[in-house]
């Protein structure tokens, strides 16, 4: 009797030793999956922030080498530019109420038109009845000469193409406004016969 008592002892000790073994084999396996399957995630993760920052750092390079500037401090270089950001910027989003507050009230608009050449109640008559225009800065040179700030920018227009923009601003106690803009065409010299013949016509 005390045999079996003693071999029925060893069968449940050996029992629970195997089932703490696969219990603790089953954890193991569960937590090497859960770190396989968290492992790619971090890396994942890295990888588009990594791949994030080298975007936003190429694009604060380019956005630096599409200016040049000449004679403008700093600040005033950062305040022009940022100045004829938001003039685009509002343009594209008809948001009249801002874009023609950032140009001087004696300015003058020159469209791309031989009679467009408005003052801002014409120009303002001509643009608040759209939805606006949308031209993408490309390139842009600032030149200071005394109190006064000239520039052109290369723009570029989905339904134009290459597209110009030259101008000046005047210092005023509000700070830096557009005096002048002019819109244009640039037309390449070895179509300009061709193109100007169909305007004459």
């Amino acid at each position: 009797m005390q045999s079996i008592i003693h071999r029925l002892g060893f069968i449940a000790v050996l029992m629970t030793t195997v089932t703490a073994f696969d219990l603790h084999a089953t954890q193991a396996e569960e937590l090497t999956t859960e770190q396989s399957q968290t492992e790619p995630k971090n890396e994942h993760v890295s990888q588009q922030v990594s791949s994030e920052s080298e975007a936003v750092i190429k694009d604060i390079n380019q956005k630096n080498e599409l200016i040049d500037s000449q004679g403008l401090s700093a600040k005033d270089s950062q305040a022009v530019s940022g100045l004829l950001n938001q003039l685009h910027e509002s343009a594209a989003a008809a948001d009249w109420s801002t874009y023609f507050s950032l140009y001087h009230p004696q300015a003058v608009f020159i469209g791309t038109d031989a009679s467009e050449r408005w003052n801002m109640i014409e120009f303002e008559r001509y643009a608040k009845p759209t939805q606006g225009w949308h031209y993408d800065v490309k390139s842009r040179h600032l030149l200071q000469i005394d109190d006064t700030i000239v520039f052109d920018e290369q723009l570029y227009s989905p339904a134009y193409g290459v597209s110009r923009g030259t101008g000046a601003l005047v210092q005023t106690v509000d700070g830096w406004k557009i005096a002048q803009y002019h819109l244009s065409f640039p037309i390449p010299n070895d179509k300009a016969k061709r193109i100007t013949s169909l305007i004459m016509q």
